[in-house]
């Protein structure tokens, strides 16, 4: 059987245990500000970027070098013996980190490390990282693997809403809230990824409360629109809790809806830095059997 990793970027929002369980190697993201240059998770966590973000700070992101994912997949194929490395990255048109990560590919045997694209980015990205951990954990080949990312890449939904949305739309991620900018901290957008991998409005509420129930029918209507009833749903939010915990409260007691887990995340430093503390997101990923894809 051929020995496969899994390398991702700090974005997919793993919880540490699931990183540790899986053996995921993950690369960060930079965080820069005041002349200083921090990587994510590592010298700079979420708590202080919402405190600098409230003094007023303006925090910018960097991609990892490509000398960062050099020395990881270079650790790996060399000296711990992988065959063959999936590197599965945020959305290619929020960063530029895959183009890091196929810079540092091109210095490798070709074919040995593969370049994903999840056209994603939080736990929506790392539902392809955390699905194709257990489809190597279970021993399934490449032509499953990428079967596999095929099926994912189809049926993955995500939403998310903001308490304020001046940060996106500072940070130049969703360029088409910015003529609403004056009502930044009255409208609640909803927002989600379309297909190319671009965030888009799905529609405005008037109040959090609104937005929040939005986030729960949207993803419910994906799920029971699908052909594959049987769901993970991941749920992240910024520095408030609450709303993430109605959200689940809602999945939980829903009798339609097929639930096989719940993965509660906090947005990492990055993801707060574009998005400010008021964020929350939900999303669903179908289960499927590996050994089907055989």
């Amino acid at each position: 059987m051929k020995k496969i990793a899994i390398v991702t970027d700090s974005v997919s929002d793993i919880h540490s245990s699931l990183v540790k369980k899986y053996d995921i190697k993950v690369v960060p993201l930079y965080l820069n500000f005041d002349g200083q240059s921090l990587k994510e998770g590592l010298e700079i966590d979420v708590e202080e970027v919402y405190s600098k973000l409230k003094s007023g700070k303006i925090i910018k992101s960097a991609t990892p070098t490509i000398e960062d994912f050099t020395v990881v997949y270079k650790d790996l194929l060399d000296e711990q013996g992988f065959e063959s490395i999936y590197s599965i990255h945020l959305s290619s048109l929020l960063s530029g980190t895959i183009n890091a990560a196929i810079s540092a590919s091109s210095r490798f045997p070709e074919g040995s490390i593969k370049i994903i694209d999840t056209k994603m980015a939080a736990i929506a990205e790392g539902f392809f990282v955390i699905e194709v951990a257990k489809a190597i954990r279970v021993g399934a080949d490449e032509e499953s693997i990428n079967k596999l990312i095929g099926m994912l890449s189809k049926s993955i939904s995500f939403y998310a809403t903001f308490e304020n949305f001046e940060y996106i739309v500072r940070g130049g991620r969703a360029p088409f809230l910015s003529r609403f900018a004056g009502k930044a901290s009255l409208l609640k957008p909803i927002i989600a990824f379309n297909q190319e991998g671009k965030l888009s409005l799905k529609k405005f509420c008037f109040n959090k409360k609104s937005s929040i129930n939005w986030l729960y029918h949207l993803v419910r209507k994906d799920i029971l629109n699908s052909s594959n009833n049987r769901n993970r749903i991941g749920i992240c939010y910024g520095n408030d809790k609450g709303p993430a915990l109605e959200l689940e409260n809602m999945v939980k007691n829903d009798p339609d809806l097929d639930i096989e887990e719940i993965i509660m995340t906090k947005m990492t430093a990055i993801m707060g830095a574009h998005t400010g503390p008021g964020i929350w997101g939900i999303s669903a990923c179908p289960v499927f059997d590996i050994k089907k894809l055989r």
